[in-house]
């Protein structure tokens, strides 16, 4: 093995990118190995485009950088594209442009399942043992501790890539043979010796040596770890407000790289993209299915799951990188699935969970952005939750100071207005009727024992719905709101109307209480809740509508179900956001111990 001798790492460091090896980089780590290694020890060109195309996540190489601005000339080893996936100052990184340089270093390994001449001569996608082939720096490059940096991210590299779920059958230890003039250096970067090796490599003697990977990582069989949490909750009751789950990932669910079904090799992407970026676009097949089984588990109205975004550019959205590096928020992925298993795209009560479980004591990790923190959905809407501390002076919603498990969160959610429904008589017709039949049974109010939709469309002010035909929302006299108060609801009558995807909600104006503004219900049977507890999501519409009908910058809401809560919505109508505002309780927490 051909490496520098190490001293302190000079100003070059800084130049310097890892990332893997590319088809057209062959003959440039072919002119290094050539020139560095005697000829009965080094590979040939074919045997380098062999280990590159077979075992491409194993090939890793230095690339010094020489111009940020200008494209290279497209010479083997030139350039490093936007596509490469690189590590930049200990960091991950994904640049929006070509940089013009030069690879300066390699390492390229291979799989196998023992550690002798005739494995390692090919690539098995199965072997337990990662055998290092080369580790060489060009000569001018050399005593400037190019080849420790390269050897510690090669090795960081390769414990990602062992340890989330991307190979089918994990590696055990990466093993090496180096002269006797190398063990210090090996050593020092922590490998051990183990003996002098009985493979014959040129003419001088050569000794193994072997790291073990860490035993104790686990991949997708790790716990998680999970929460319920009660969101929107009303402080001056217990069991009030809306539960949801919230699970703790460390990545994507599910992230895994097939193996080439045409050679058996490992996937060339799969350490990429482990190097990419990982936000929502990355969950695969399995994870959903994954997602909706803990869904399903939980029982819960709402299962949040969420995992952590790296702050870095990203040609796939530019948009979301410009707000994660303009906010300097640590910014996360969430998801969203009912107890049914069914994914929905947005969810305010859980999204106030994930917010409250992130700035519990024990997950706050930089003390100067305990307050924020961001949320990337499933269709990239972008929200955006803070802790209120000291919590907000309102008589209405008093936090509880007295326990660590309570929090009152901020959150930003995207404005949706309310469309009236279209007035063609025969549609408002379809409604009043399907209403009427779901709220037939008044038999507990001593009335008739049907609405028909005569009757009840005296009780009806207005008729429409929300942004993308996700929501319909009707609004009653108060009156007409407290009738329906104790009857027995047939959600199966309100799947029927297709005007709308997800639920129906149900408000009036108050006038009892002097601090509240607007009561509502919210029936969501299409996505399997029947009756939501408090539907944060809800209130990006229902804050607008009474907002403009009440001529409020802040309107609060009670959601009246069995369990019952308080919604603050603070109206930003400049910024396109409804910035929605409760308490959480966090009632459980654990480990999940479903495996992927």
């Amino acid at each position: 093995m051909m490496v520098n001798s190490n001293r302190e790492p000079s100003a070059l460091l800084n130049r310097i990118l890892f990332r893997s090896v590319q088809p057209t980089d062959i003959p440039r780590c072919h002119q290094i190995e050539a020139a560095s290694y005697p000829e009965d020890e080094a590979a040939s060109k074919s045997t380098l485009q062999y280990r590159q195309h077979h075992a491409a996540p194993f090939f890793r190489c230095a690339f010094l950088v020489g111009d940020f601005e200008n494209p290279g000339s497209g010479t083997p080893g030139g350039t490093t594209s936007a596509s490469s996936s690189i590590s930049y100052q200990g960091q991950s990184v994904n640049l929006g442009a070509t940089l013009r340089g030069t690879i300066i270093g390699f390492i390229c390994s291979t799989r196998c399942k023992s550690f002798a001449a005739e494995a390692m001569k090919v690539h098995d996608a199965s072997g337990k043992i990662l055998a290092i082939h080369s580790v060489v720096v060009e000569k001018q490059y050399r005593n400037c501790g190019v080849a420790s940096a390269m050897l510690q991210d090669y090795v960081s590299a390769m414990e990602r890539l062992n340890s989330k779920g991307i190979l089918k059958v994990k590696m055990e230890k990466i093993v090496l043979m180096a002269k006797n003039n190398f063990l210090a250096f090996y050593v020092k970067n922590g490998f051990m010796a183990i003996r002098e090796s009985p493979v014959v490599h040129g003419k001088e003697r050569w000794f193994e040596l072997e790291k073990k990977f860490d035993s104790s990582e686990e991949s997708n069989s790790k716990t998680h770890e999970c929460f319920i949490v009660d969101s929107f909750a009303d402080v001056d009751k217990q069991g009030s407000g809306n539960p949801a789950a919230v699970v703790l990932l460390s990545g994507p669910p599910g992230k895994e790289q097939s193996i080439s079904a045409s050679n058996g090799s490992d996937t060339d992407n799969s350490l990429d993209e482990m190097d990419g970026e990982t936000d929502e676009k990355n969950v695969q097949d399995r994870g959903v299915d994954w997602m909706a089984t803990v869904a399903k588990e939980f029982n819960q109205s709402e299962t949040a799951f969420v995992w952590p975004l790296p702050h870095k550019a990203s040609l796939d959205d530019e948009r979301l990188c410009l707000q994660q590096k303009n906010a300097q928020l640590p910014a996360y992925a969430i998801r969203y699935y009912t107890r049914t298993g069914v994914e929905v795209d947005l969810c305010g009560h859980a999204t106030l969970a994930a917010a409250s479980v992130l700035f519990h004591p024990k997950k706050i990790e930089d003390p100067k952005q305990n307050h924020k923190v961001s949320f990337f959905t499933k269709k990239d809407v972008y929200l955006q939750a803070e802790l209120l501390v000291p919590p907000a002076n309102s008589q209405l919603i008093t936090p509880v100071l007295s326990s660590n498990k309570a929090s009152r969160v901020s959150m930003k959610f995207p404005w949706k207005n309310v469309t009236p429904l279209s007035p063609e008589k025969d549609s408002r017709e379809e409604v009043l009727g399907i209403l009427s039949r779901a709220f037939s049974d008044s038999s507990n109010l001593g009335q008739s024992s049907k609405f028909s939709a005569s009757s009840f469309a005296q009780y009806v002010l207005h008729i429409g719905i929300t942004h993308g035909n996700e929501d319909m929302l009707i609004e009653l006299t108060e009156e007409g709101f407290d009738l329906l108060r104790g009857v027995r609801v047939d959600y199966r009558a309100l799947t029927v109307y297709q005007g709308y995807s997800r639920g129906v909600i149900i408000c009036c104006c108050a006038s009892m209480t002097p601090a509240i503004d607007f009561r509502s219900r919210f029936f969501g049977p299409k996505v399997g809740i029947d009756e939501d507890p408090v539907t944060g999501s809800a209130h990006c519409s229902l804050g607008p509508y009474f907002g403009n009908k009440l001529r409020k910058a802040v309107v609060v809401g009670r959601q009246e179900s069995d369990r019952g809560g308080l919604v603050e919505c603070i109206l930003k109508p400049d910024e396109g956001r409804v910035c929605i505002v409760g308490t959480s309780v966090m009632t459980v927490s654990g480990q999940l111990s479903i495996t992927m």
